[in-house]
């Protein structure tokens, strides 16, 4: 009866967390990665012990098309991509609409307007997914030998550009010749002319491994990309009502935070410049006619809905 009683007695042992792997692509030490530290604290505080978020990045991450088959497929529970989602929900080529946003502050007031909401509900109507959030990565730019400054200056630029089929289509619209070559070789690509510029976010063409070449970083803004944070369905159902709820919240008022840590990261990236390298500002007004054209054949193809809901953020208040 004794040991009975002493067993009867003891505590039970609390459930072990659930280990859940997050994908994120690209740089290990870059924003995404940063964000999802901060997500992923926001979730163990609202929900102490339920997860154990297992961060995979760098070489164990596959490409975002590649994760985008598996989380739709319910093979991994988590990933945040931006191209392959784009690529695929041919809506989202919004954010293929060049100088269609002013600055991240636009953005921000657009998704708070309702845009936010209509992504989420067409991305999750269309694709086996769940939206937990839309977060801000950064504007892309264009490094090179000299400025640009008018639309002239594009035609015939032969750039380096990887990422996503719509923005290389993009590119073409513009009467440059986009090309796709392995970043790690962008020296040997610049070196025998088969490009001559490169296209990305300020980190991505900082880190070219090209020295102080091409020097010249134009802040073209030429189009805002976000990033996704994406669940499995598979996943998502085997969450508690309670846990779904949570991650829900988290994830769309996190948007705020993932903004000033973007906002931060740029700042801090400018500020460490390499000394031969500069940045040159660039005024969006000469290419407004271009901004028009490819805005009209987008809304004759998806409707006003949410360009309407860009055109709501244009000025205001960036909180929601």
């Amino acid at each position: 009866m004794a040991a009975w009683c002493l067993t009867a007695a003891a505590p039970a042992q609390a459930a072990e967390p659930r280990a859940v792997a997050l994908w994120i692509p690209g740089n290990p030490d870059g924003l995404m990665t940063r964000q999802m530290t901060f997500f992923t604290k926001r979730v163990e505080e609202r929900l102490p012990h339920r997860f154990a978020f297992q961060p995979q990045t760098g070489a164990a991450c596959p490409t975002e098309a590649e994760l985008l088959t598996q989380i739709r497929d319910g093979r991994i529970e988590m990933a945040v991509m931006g191209d392959a989602l784009i690529d695929e929900v041919p809506r989202l080529s919004l954010f293929r609409l060049p100088w269609l946003f002013a600055d991240r502050n636009h953005v921000q007031r657009a998704l708070y307007a309702g845009l936010e909401d209509e992504i989420r509900t067409h991305v999750e109507q269309t694709l086996p997914v769940i939206v937990v959030g839309i977060y801000e990565n950064a504007f892309r730019q264009i490094r090179a030998e000299r400025p640009i400054a008018l639309p002239e200056d594009l035609a015939q630029r032969k750039i380096l550009v990887n990422e996503g089929r719509k923005l290389r289509d993009l590119w073409r619209s513009l009467g440059a010749v986009p090309q796709k070559y392995p970043p790690a070789d962008a020296a040997e690509a610049l070196e025998r002319g088969i490009v001559d510029s490169f296209d990305g976010h300020l980190d991505t063409l900082l880190r070219l491994p090209i020295g102080e070449k091409a020097p010249v970083i134009t802040l073209t803004r030429h189009v805002y990309e976000p990033t996704f944070l994406l669940a499995s369905k598979h996943f998502w159902e085997s969450l508690s009502n309670t846990e779904r709820a949570a991650i829900t919240e988290i994830g769309i008022d996190f948007s705020d935070t993932a903004a000033q840590l973007a906002g931060t990261y740029r700042d801090t990236l400018t500020k460490r410049l390499p000394r031969k390298l500069r940045l040159v500002a660039m005024s969006p007004h000469p290419f407004a006619a271009i901004t028009a054209q490819h805005r009209a054949a987008y809304e004759r193809t998806y409707g006003s809905d949410w360009l309407e809901l860009v055109d709501a953020g244009a000025e205001g208040d960036p909180a929601r």
